[in-house]
């Protein structure tokens, strides 16, 4: 084992301001989560969002034949948890992208490796990868009821990121016989009560009829449309009535520092957006799905609180359908 080379890595993190990680054995994840990935297709439970294709969901190791080690790396978000009363943007989207922000970041770390000459590949959330599942496993945090992962620092308020290598490392690791068992949360059923769309408290949770997921959809209906109450991206309700989230320690990272217009948001701002507009929020993860989708997500709050949109701001076909929609909805 390179038990030099796990040191240096480890104090790297450590340098970079990230104290939650772990390790563990690659050729371990596929037997361990082959059954629960394929009993959610089953179930027709998986996103546009996420690998449906179970074999290249589990069987990465066809990226790297040799690899050996898997590093679950937790990045901490939140600086504070703030919600704007006039429409809110999700905690997690308040900064810079995330996916620019961890893979710089592991891409430090996994220049170790390569100095070495070892393979590594670095992963932000842009792969098949059951991230939760391999931090769990790696002793990084526990899953809890929300089916979000959750550690001891930082709460559920934390992206992961994953380093694949061919470096044989220690590793602490556990089973996955007790994933769906929650026992971090004790008998607390918050989320379950919190939920929007009452999707938790079974083993395979219907995250299609998730409002993160549906605030990130092109087409909503109408029923779901009512359910958004301030959401212009994200949810957060099942973070946000978890106790385990009260009292956690904020991130130190400064590229996650909230931005102003995404703390504070301005509902007619972002329903009038222009191509130069959005550019601000294309370099946050809210700019994924595209300008019309805030505007749209903008539309929704303003005609709920019984305010008309200027015309000029239906600037397209698809903003203009959702436009006459919400008319009907909010009788306007």
């Amino acid at each position: 084992m390179n038990d030099g080379l796990k040191k240096k890595i480890e104090e790297k993190l450590y340098d970079l301001g990230l104290n939650t990680f772990g390790f563990m054995k690659a050729e371990n994840l596929k037997k361990a989560s082959y059954d629960y990935f394929s009993k959610r297709k089953e179930r027709d439970l998986m996103t546009s969002f996420e690998e449906t294709d179970v074999e290249k969901k589990v069987a990465f190791l066809g990226e790297m034949p040799g690899a050996k080690t898997i590093l679950s790396v937790a990045f901490p978000y939140v600086y504070d948890t703030y919600i704007h009363s006039k429409g809110y943007f999700s905690l997690y989207t308040l900064g810079q992208d995330y996916h620019v922000v961890v893979k710089r970041y592991l891409e430090e770390v996994a220049e170790i490796l390569r100095e070495q000459g070892y393979e590594a590949k670095v992963y932000a959330d842009n792969n098949g990868l059951p991230e939760r599942y391999i931090a769990q496993a790696s002793f990084v945090g526990d899953i809890g009821r929300n089916h979000m992962l959750i550690t001891k620092n930082y709460g559920s308020y934390v992206f992961l990121g994953e380093i694949l290598t061919d470096c044989p490392m220690e590793t602490r690791e556990r089973g996955y016989d007790h994933l769906e068992s929650h026992e971090i949360c004790g008998s607390c059923s918050n989320c379950i009560k919190a939920c929007p769309t009452s999707i938790l408290g079974t083993e395979f949770t219907q995250t299609k009829k998730c409002m993160s997921y549906i605030t990130q959809s092109k087409e909503v209906t109408d029923e779901e449309l009512l359910l958004f109450k301030g959401r212009l991206f994200g949810c957060d309700t099942c973070q946000r009535t978890c106790p385990l989230n009260k009292g956690v320690a904020t991130s130190t990272i400064q590229a996650f520092e909230p931005k102003g217009f995404m703390k504070y948001p301005d509902l007619k701002a972002l329903a009038s957006l222009t191509n130069a507009g959005f550019l601000p929020y294309k370099a946050t993860s809210s700019g994924w799905r595209g300008k019309k989708l805030l505007q749209r997500n903008a539309l929704i709050e303003l005609m709920r609180r019984g305010e008309r949109p200027e015309k000029a701001w239906i600037s397209t076909e698809y903003l203009a359908r959702y436009y006459h929609r919400l008319e009907n909805l909010f009788n306007l």
